[in-house]
């Protein structure tokens, strides 16, 4: 049976659990969220948590841990094809205009 190609990426992922305030009833609970890279601090990540979370009535406010996964994906070349968003060509970076030496 023939190889058939795969597109592969690794990618890294942040679980954080976050200690949220729903604003109606006063109350407090504990959800994770995943979201992709690491952080590097609590700050940044909840910044991060509060932009995909936060609502009305619930309310991000504390990091209570964080894990990291790294987790290997692929599809076929074929799949990639069909489900990826066709980019602009890359364009080569021009190089900086170098400076003449007076003599």
């Amino acid at each position: 049976m023939a190889r058939i190609p795969v597109v592969s990426r690794t990618i890294t992922t942040t679980d954080a659990s976050v200690m949220c305030v729903n604003i109606s009833t006063g109350e407090t609970e504990t959800k994770t969220f995943t979201v992709p890279r690491t952080y590097k601090d609590n700050d940044k990540l909840l910044k991060v948590v509060k932009q995909l979370a936060e609502t009305d009535e619930l309310k991000p406010v504390h990091i209570v841990n964080v894990e990291v996964h790294e987790t290997l994906y692929g599809m076929t070349e074929a799949e990639f094809i069909e489900h990826a968003k066709v980019l602009p060509p890359r364009t080569a970076p021009t190089p900086a205009p170098t400076k003449k030496s007076k003599k």
